[in-house]
């Protein structure tokens, strides 16, 4: 079977880091060969294994990489094509539609929706959601990342039920070995930090999180870091000041590795009102720091927490239930016992079980080949 993703990139992005990880698991499958297609000029993961191909459009946009993409399907003949980003569907399906066209790819295509379609037709107006209605039911196959997501695409875009199917955003699993403490509070000796790595989005609710730390702050000695760039970085700055936190909370900008700073935190805080998957949460699970998520729209975290059983659950936009989840989590035992549960977490989202997923419904669903995975690889 030959594979090839369409993402804007190989390393740098969320989408490029979920099919880059994803290609391991296939890689350890063995049977498929893998090749990213990429629209970006950003370096190869080194870890990333030798058999998985780069192949580069050579464009900065998707719009751009039509013709290209075309001659890229009609030439190298995938058997399956797999896009990422509702924008980049919608050009995966014309170049699918021509490429069809003699000289004839002959291959399928499968698109991804990571969020609900409404939800990111209000996020980026690319993604246009009467678009992706029309669209996607000339594709031959969708996958999503979380039950909630599959669900509502095929309801919103009256597909087939049998045409889509749930493949988990994977994580790789976290070698061990940790550099110097990223920032002087998270040295041996002091007092406890949450963290929290997002875009700064307005729907990502850092306000919310601000809000619920000067609650804990009162009744506990905590820090809070806030890592990411985006627009509502200076409010959140502000924010801080206003409240009179600035000696123990901190706007740090983007960094270059947010699971350093993860692994040695008290818990992770993720306070979104929207997310299709929370991918932040199998990463700090990973490296056994413990989360604490809000019940956001998508059921992102609701999936990956398993309705709270493997990280803490409150409902979205509950300022008191963070608050109180942040203060129960500074519990040694409690933080204890969630890290541990959050490591076998992460293992259930292995590159092995996502490529296990991916292989199983291309095989079975679509009928590419007849060979399915074993669970047992998860």
């Amino acid at each position: 079977m030959k594979l090839a993703f369409l993402v804007d990139s190989p390393s740098r992005r969320a989408h490029g880091n979920v099919v880059s990880r994803l290609a391991v698991g296939l890689a350890e499958a063995g049977g498929v060969e893998t090749t990213i297609v990429c629209y970006s000029d950003d370096p190869r993961p080194p870890w990333l294994p030798a058999e998985i191909g780069i192949h580069r459009l050579g464009a900065e946009r998707v719009t751009r990489c039509l013709p290209d993409l075309v001659r890229y399907l009609r030439e190298q003949q995938p058997d399956v094509l797999i896009t990422r980003q509702v924008h980049a569907n919608f050009v995966g399906l014309a170049a699918a539609w021509m490429a069809r066209v003699p000289p004839s790819w002959r291959g399928k295509i499968v698109v991804v929706q990571d969020q609900f379609v409404e939800l990111c037709h209000g996020i980026n107006w690319r993604d246009n959601k009467w678009l992706a209605k029309a669209s996607y039911r000339f594709a031959d196959g969708l996958i999503a990342p979380s039950p909630t997501v599959v669900a509502d695409t095929v309801r919103y875009c009256r597909l087939k039920p049998s045409s889509a199917a749930l493949v988990p955003n994977p994580i790789l699993k976290h070698s061990g070995v940790l550099s110097g403490p990223p920032h002087p509070w998270l040295r041996d000796g002091e007092p406890p930090v949450f963290v929290t790595v997002s875009n700064l989005l307005a729907l990502k609710r850092v306000d919310l999180l601000v809000d619920a730390f000067a609650d804990v702050r009162k009744r506990h000695d905590a820090r809070l870091l806030v890592i990411g760039e985006g627009p509502e970085r200076p409010r959140v700055i502000e924010q801080i000041r206003k409240l009179g936190l600035t000696d123990d909370a901190e706007a740090t900008g983007w960094v270059d590795d947010p699971l350093e700073f993860a692994a040695r935190a008290c818990a992770l805080v993720h306070a979104s009102d929207e997310d299709g998957f929370a991918q932040v949460l199998t990463e700090a699970m990973s490296v056994g720091c413990p989360v604490i998520t809000t019940d956001s729209l998508g059921g992102g975290p609701r999936y990956v927490t398993e309705n709270g059983k493997y990280g803490m659950l409150v409902p979205k936009g509950d300022q008191q239930g963070l608050a109180e989840a942040m203060s129960e989590m500074l519990q040694p035992s409690v933080r204890a016992q969630f890290a541990e549960l959050g490591r076998q977490r992460s293992e259930h989202m292995s590159p092995a079980a996502s490529a296990t997923a991916l292989v199983n419904f291309l095989s079975g669903e679509l009928g590419l080949a007849d060979r399915r995975l074993s669970s047992s690889q998860d």
